[in-house]
């Protein structure tokens, strides 16, 4: 709970800043949110980042379009080569068939013209050797012409064949590059939506806190206004040579309430810094159970939230390091203790108020530099302020 240094110059932003902690979510009993400040400049930082991303995205986008483009051309090119491969496969098929047909009709003609022994009578008839040599090479000729016709024509449509093979592996692998591409298409643009909403809830978010930043640091400049005036009324008590115990007396008109935060709780000084968290402390070798918050000698300090004071003091005492303090009950086992003060306002089984200003911050105790001890527990186990201011 000790502090080893004070800050009496804290300027206004630094103040306002304290205020803006994330806050704690209640249900049937207390549970931890983010634990740190979230500002403004900090959010939009968070939102440009995703906005970097989306831009980034679109350099693949553009070049994965254009992959699709590319497959897509080739897709169609091999399509429209393998329709016409098959045009021509379907065309020499056809003429095949013709050419055998002619051929077959020419030996059923001759046949039918000369009866069975037609083809040996026109090679008979002949008066000479020289004759019969001749018909001979003529029946040979037409004979081989037809099969050297057919074998090119087959020839041909084998390589058509392979032609349409080739184009269909073609077609197959472009379209699923092409597939590909349009999965990769769509997966990059689900990615930029998504982005580009989480963008816009950013900067929702940053102008949220900026708002909020405005309205805190207007909260600050009075409070500060405040505690200058308590302080100034505690300095005349004393400058007219009245007693300690007349200006304790003349401090007890508390100033008014202040509300400041979104947390479960009010912040109770809103106007202070942090200058020691929750948890261990390797300087000291201890675990500190809250939240030391420096403020000048007289800077007030709130309620955390409505409740019934248990312990209030106000002599000066040591009270096992906490000095003059409050304790407050808030009910479902919360209560929250405010330590070191210069002077409290409130006494034991006094109803409270939220923002109801309870003391001034001091340096009494076990304290080394003036500052607010706040230490919220939870059915008797301290757990971090910050996630609940």
């Amino acid at each position: 709970m000790d502090t080893r240094s004070s800050s009496p110059g804290v300027s206004l932003l630094s103040c306002a800043l304290v205020v803006m902690l994330a806050g704690g979510v209640f249900g049937s009993c207390l549970t931890a949110r983010d634990a740190f400040a979230v500002t403004a400049a900090e959010k939009q930082a968070e939102a440009d980042a995703v906005y970097a991303q989306i831009d980034s995205l679109q350099t693949s986008l553009n070049e994965t379009r254009d992959r699709y483009e590319n497959a897509s051309s080739s897709y169609e090119e091999a399509i429209a080569l393998r329709d016409e491969a098959s045009r021509q496969i379907q065309e020499e098929t056809e003429r095949i068939e013709a050419l055998q047909e002619d051929l077959s009709t020419f030996a059923v003609g001759m046949y039918k013209q000369g009866g069975p022994g037609s083809f040996i009578d026109v090679l008979l008839q002949t008066n000479s050797f020289e004759e019969f040599l001749t018909s001979w090479d003529v029946c040979n000729s037409i004979s081989n012409k037809g099969a050297s016709l057919i074998d090119n024509e087959k020839a041909a449509r084998e390589q058509l064949k392979q032609a349409k093979a080739t184009y269909e592996e073609q077609s197959a692998r472009a379209e699923s590059e092409m597939n590909n591409a349009e999965a990769a298409l769509q997966q990059i643009e689900d990615t930029q939506e998504a982005l580009r909403a989480e963008a816009a809830k950013l900067s929702d978010e940053a102008d949220e806190l900026q708002m909020q930043e405005e309205l805190a640091a207007e909260a600050a400049r009075q409070a500060e206004e405040a505690r200058k005036a308590q302080e100034a009324a505690l300095a005349a008590a004393y400058n007219s040579g009245a007693s300690s115990e007349a200006a304790a007396s003349a401090s007890a008109a508390a100033g008014a309430s202040v509300l400041m935060g979104s947390g479960y709780f009010t912040n109770p000084c809103p106007t202070a810094s942090s200058s020691s968290g929750f948890g261990y402390r390797s300087f000291d070798n201890s675990f500190h159970k809250g939240l030391d918050m420096a403020a000048p000698e007289g800077t007030p300090y709130y309620a955390a939230d409505s409740g019934t004071v248990m312990y209030a003091t106000n002599g000066g005492g040591y009270n096992g390091g906490a000095g003059n303090w409050v304790v407050i009950s808030h009910g479902n086992g919360i209560v929250t203790k405010y330590m070191h003060s210069q002077v409290t306002f409130v006494n034991p089984g006094d109803q409270v108020e939220r923002g109801q200003n309870i003391g001034l911050v001091g340096n009494t105790g076990q304290s080394f530099g003036a500052h607010l001890h706040f230490q919220v527990e939870v059915n008797g186990v301290a757990v971090n302020p910050l996630n609940y201011i």
